[in-house]
C-alpha cells in the first residue's frame, strides 16, 4: 500500500490580498478536492489495480 506520510506536509497556499476573495475561495476548494482525491487513490492502490508490466518494473524485473 502507498504511504500517505508525505501528504501531511502539503498545505494549501496563501493568496495575495490582490486576488479577489471569490477566486481565492474557488481555487482553495479545488485544491482541497484534489488533495482528497489523491489521498483516496493512494490509500486504495494495491496489486489488483496495477498492470503486470508495472509490477515487474517496481520489482526491478522490467527493462
Amino acid at each position: 500500500m502507498a504511504s500517505l506520510a508525505g501528504l501531511e506536509g502539503i498545505a494549501l497556499p496563501s493568496f495575495s490580498s490582490e486576488m479577489p476573495a471569490e477566486d481565492a475561495r474557488a481555487l482553495r476548494n479545488y485544491l482541497y478536492q484534489l488533495t482528497e482525491q489523491l489521498s483516496y487513490v493512494l490509500t486504495n492502490i494495491d496489486r489488483e489495480n496495477c498492470s503486470e508490466e508495472f509490477l515487474e518494473r517496481m520489482n526491478g524485473e522490467g527493462a
